[in-house]
């Protein structure tokens, strides 16, 4: 079992976009396997997927050429031995405009089993503007 995080640039999406891209990861990835969280700043991705070597491998090949975004930089490529995400193909989390909300609306969701160094890099990320 494998978590990747990674981070990138939105292009210009409508709220529709984000839609489409949020059902689209909940069919797709109960088919796969995967699991994880999406959060949107209004500028900035940043996902943590959960799943086998192979289906992580071939998903975010295919996120790479997404042109809904640009500048994909993998934070974190861990082996996990349980997944922190089980409950969700994908959960959407939009950040709020005030940081300290972000950082709270944020820790209320991150699992507790959510190694340290990936939930500091998901709390850093909540602080981006």
């Amino acid at each position: 079992m494998r978590q990747v995080v990674y981070i990138s640039t939105a292009a210009k999406i409508a709220e529709s976009d984000l839609e489409d891209i949020l059902q689209a990861a909940k069919d797709n990835n109960v088919d796969i396997g995967v699991t994880g969280i999406l959060l949107f700043n209004g500028q900035n991705f940043l996902q943590v997927l959960e799943g086998s070597d192979e289906m992580l491998d071939a998903l975010v090949d295919r996120i790479e050429v997404d042109p809904r975004h640009s500048g994909l930089v993998v934070m974190s490529d861990l082996d996990i031995s349980e997944r922190c995400f089980p409950d969700w193909s994908m959960q959407l989390v939009r950040l709020s405009s005030s940081v300290e909300q972000r950082k709270e609306e944020l820790s209320a969701v991150l699992p507790a089993s959510l190694d340290d160094t990936v939930r500091k890099q998901l709390l850093n990320y909540a602080a981006l503007n």
